[in-house]
């Protein structure tokens, strides 16, 4: 739960307000240890001096990490060096991650801002183990600024709750113990205990987004009301209370609902479209890696075409997408499809081959075939016999492509999309699927299904039969279409 801010009327001092907010947000019930993430600044230098004046009385190891992001040169350096060294005045270890965000932006197509994020907290996570507390030093100005940056990004109720207290990440629980407290707050404390600290060049930056609103937009707003920012943040800690009640109700939409195969829609098509709206939200929340570029506008179009109940697939930013079929909606990695292909000349030569090809395996064996072994004619997905003679000699593996067709029981072509339909495989699988090609685009068997070619099947008048022994990576076995 998001505390209100503390009203100046309260005569505690910094270090007793910082300790009733932590223990009143319930951010440290669990006490161990607990890593603060200091940068040089102001702001966590403040953290760190306020967690070590606390940390007997809260129960706490304290430790520290700082981040070395490789934009700013000797700056950036400099900044890592005076809190390493700040650190190991009062006795905290304290390590120095180095990574290279404008490398990472780059091969990633992301922004420097959220490159330095992303690695700031990959060096988090590696320097802490499960259940540690990472504390970061957000204040009521940042969480005023995250609060109109998911605004104006269109992220919905939930980017307008702004930063918890507290929250989970991969394990650990982040904390923010200076979230009731302003900037000027903080300063004022740094220089009341004579403490010096860095800044960063880049704050001054309105080219980043978050700059453009600390620097230009939360200073108009001031004006306007010069409690503007106080006024943002208890907004956000009452959106944050409704939120968490509204969101039991999704919680057991998607309990009830999910499944390994994705979220059946069923129920949710008849829902009101404000509800549909946050339980796709948070669904994907669950299960892409980043929902930072999804804005409502993404969330409405899929809404939509839930509600409209036809299959479909939608790309989402940060190479993710969405598909939905059968009224199940699921996530998935967007890549370019993976063409496979493998020529069968050597069955031609030989009369055997065995080809592997990404996760899977076939093998080919020609021989002569005896009538009596008609009855012995394997029925299961994982094997099948064909008449060698039937067969065009043109043999490959690959995967599907338009135009691809097997003949069926009443001699009628069958193309091999409709049989995708009448199985209910979804189009985000079928372009994995091996298929054993004759000529141009006649299939003579879906590997790993029942489905072969009609006009290739074994009779009593079959001289030689083409044998094929289909595995995965697994082993031997069907995917059950």
């Amino acid at each position: 739960m998001i505390m209100r801010p503390f009203l100046r009327k309260n005569k505690l001092d910094f270090t007793e307000k910082t300790e009733r907010f932590i223990r009143e947000s319930g951010m440290l019930r669990q006490r161990g240890s607990v890593t603060v993430g200091i940068s040089g600044g102001a702001d966590s230098v403040c953290l760190f001096l306020q967690l070590f004046k606390l940390k007997e009385r809260l129960g706490i190891e304290l430790k520290a990490v700082t981040v070395e992001h490789g934009i700013r040169g000797d700056e950036s350096e400099r900044d890592a060096v005076f809190s390493k060294q700040l650190c190991e005045k009062y006795g905290i270890k304290c390590g120095i991650v180095h990574v290279d965000a404008p490398a990472y932006a780059k091969k990633n197509g992301t922004s420097l801002e959220e490159a330095a994020r992303k690695l700031r907290y990959d060096a988090f996570l590696k320097n802490t183990a499960e259940g540690d507390c990472i504390a970061l030093a957000h204040h009521m100005e940042d969480q005023a600024e995250t609060v109109i940056f998911h605004m104006i990004r269109g992220s919905g109720v939930r980017g307008m709750t702004g930063m918890r207290p507290e929250a989970e990440l991969q394990g650990r629980h982040l904390i923010r113990p200076l979230l009731f407290a302003t900037k000027q707050e903080i300063t004022e404390e740094l220089e009341r205990a004579g403490q010096s600290w860095c800044t960063d060049s880049t704050n001054s930056d309105v080219n980043y987004a978050r700059n453009r609103i600390r620097q230009i937009i939360i200073p108009e707003l001031s004006k306007i009301n010069s409690g503007a920012v106080r006024h943002i943040c208890e907004s956000a800690a009452d959106i944050g209370k409704m939120y968490d009640g509204f969101n039991e109700k999704i919680d057991a939409y998607l309990k009830e609902n999910e499944t390994e195969n994705g979220l059946y829609c069923g129920k949710l098509q008849d829902a009101d479209d404000y509800m549909r709206g946050m339980v796709i939200m948070e669904y994907l929340r669950r299960h892409l890696r980043s929902i930072k570029d999804v804005g409502r506008g993404h969330i409405d179009v899929i809404s939509s075409l839930v509600k409209n109940g036809e299959n479909f697939s939608y790309d989402l930013p940060a190479g993710a997408a969405v598909h939905f079929e059968y009224k199940m909606l699921k996530t998935a990695e967007r890549h370019a499809d993976s063409a496979f292909f493998a020529g069968l000349e050597e069955l031609r030569e030989t009369g055997a081959q065995r080809v592997c090809l990404a996760d899977f395996t076939l093998e080919f064996l020609v021989r002569d075939f005896d009538p009596s072994e008609i009855k012995d004619i394997p029925q299961k997905n994982y094997e099948k016999w064909l008449d060698y003679a039937k067969i065009n000699k043109k043999l490959c593996v690959r995967n599907r492509r338009p135009g691809d067709w097997f003949v069926i029981e009443d001699g009628h072509r069958q193309k091999f999309k409709e049989f995708c339909v009448n199985r209910k495989i979804p189009a985000s699988e079928r372009n994995e699927i091996p298929l054993v090609v004759s000529g141009e685009h006649q299939i003579l068997w879906v590997a790993g299904t029942d489905r072969i070619s009609a006009d290739a099947k074994v009779t009593e008048d079959t001289g030689k039969v083409l044998v094929i022994r289909y595995s995965t990576s697994g082993g031997i076995g069907s995917n059950g279409r």
